[in-house]
């Protein structure tokens, strides 16, 4: 079994570059996963937050310029 990396609210927010309440907003709309509760400290799996980024970035990641028509 791998090693397992937690990462906490400020490393995740910076690695975003985003603010930690803004963070805080996506994960309160379902639209970011939710941290681990350590007893008063939250923290993220660091590969589920990768994971996360690279499902955003896939439309980007995956972009082929358009082939233009030539005029006629």
């Amino acid at each position: 079994m791998s090693e397992i990396r937690l990462i906490t609210k400020d490393q995740v927010a910076q690695r975003l570059c985003m603010s930690e309440r803004t963070l805080e907003k996506l994960v309160k709309s379902c639209q970011f996963p939710p941290p681990l509760r350590l007893g008063k400290h939250v923290q993220w799996v660091e590969s589920v937050v990768n994971n996360w980024l690279e499902l955003k970035a896939a439309k980007q990641l995956t972009w082929v310029e358009p082939k233009r028509r030539r005029a006629a």
